[in-house]
């Protein structure tokens, strides 16, 4: 077009219309830009994950799920402190569930242990999540603390976890709240995590993007976070995922032993695990095997709900799957 603008280059000679054509400059910035659709690494994610039906079921059902464990029975005891033993009767009209061996209404005591377990499963995953992406990251970017975190895993590991968090409980002197078997888990339950996170991040830090980024001077922190977490985060999240049921199986072990946080004299209370516990405490379920099914399908929908929604989340949030 310059040479057009110059009159260098003649169009009658080629019998072509020079009001065809408009004179736009020259804008280096603009020949420079490369046009492509906007786009945002988040915003992707969840418009992959909630096209996907199988998600948009599962979040739709863990919605409501949440909703009636916080809203059902709400300053209600499990068992009523004037309950007596008496003989379960099967689920009926005023009983959905049915009725417990000392006459409660399993219905209540479900979403009352529902929500007791959540709570305690957040408050071990939040911390979890939080140590081992921390530590993860920094065990596997840094090489020269590599050692370091190898001992101390090493140390910690020695014993089992089982075992260690027997040991803490006796040495706050059998105190059996909540805060100490969260402190008590929580000791452990970042080391998987952290090893997850340090091997992935070694694989992914001498890629050439992100040599490319440390020549240019961007620090470790933003190499972790803007090129190495979005990669891992698939990974990250299937590790996640189960993290419900590994604190009701946390739950239900300590409770056999005598040391969960929900003790058999507090019938006011319960949690899914003290439920199973009790159940299984003697054969009753045999000739009432309600008393098992409901807090098994209770156990078993709710994981089933987290893993099918990390699964799909986990999908979505791979980079591969974004263009």
């Amino acid at each position: 077009m310059e040479y057009i603008k110059s009159k260098k280059f003649n169009l009658d000679i080629y019998n072509i219309d020079s009001n065809l054509f408009e004179w736009v400059g020259d804008d280096v910035k603009q020949a420079e830009h490369i046009y492509t659709k906007p786009y945002s690494y988040w915003k992707t994610v969840f418009k992959k994950a909630f096209s996907s039906y199988l998600f948009i079921t599962c979040f739709s059902l863990l919605v409501i799920f949440l909703l009636m464990s916080f809203t059902i029975a709400v300053g209600k005891p499990a068992v009523p402190l004037l309950s007596q033993p008496s003989l379960p009767h099967g689920p009926s009209a005023q009983h959905w569930f049915g009725t417990g061996k000392l006459g409660e209404d399993i219905w209540n005591k479900v979403w009352i242990g529902s929500r007791t377990t959540l709570f305690f499963a957040a408050m071990v995953f939040s911390i979890q999540i939080v140590l081992g992406l921390i530590i993860g990251a920094i065990w596997g970017f840094y090489a020269k603390l590599d050692m370091l975190f190898l001992e101390v895993t090493r140390f910690i590991t020695i014993i089992p976890d089982m075992i260690l968090w027997l040991v803490i409980i006796f040495l706050a002197g059998g105190e059996k709240g909540v805060g100490i078997i969260v402190f008590a888990v929580s000791i452990t339950s970042w080391i998987g995590l952290a090893s997850l996170m340090r091997i992935q991040i070694i694989l992914t830090k001498q890629t050439e993007y992100n040599i490319a980024s440390k020549v240019l001077g961007t620090s470790g922190p933003k190499v972790i976070k803007n090129n190495i977490l979005p990669k891992i985060l698939p990974i990250v999240i299937q590790e996640i995922a189960f993290a419900l049921p590994a604190a009701i199986s946390i739950d239900s072990g300590l409770a056999y032993l005598g040391y969960g946080f929900i003790q058999p004299n507090k019938l006011e209370k319960a949690s899914l695990g003290s439920i199973l516990n009790e159940v299984l405490s003697d054969n009753s379920w045999q000739e009432y095997p309600y008393l098992l099914i409901v807090p098994l399908v209770f156990v078993g929908g709710i994981s089933l709900l987290f893993y099918m929604m990390g699964k799909v989340l986990a999908d979505s949030l791979d980079p591969k799957t974004h263009r």
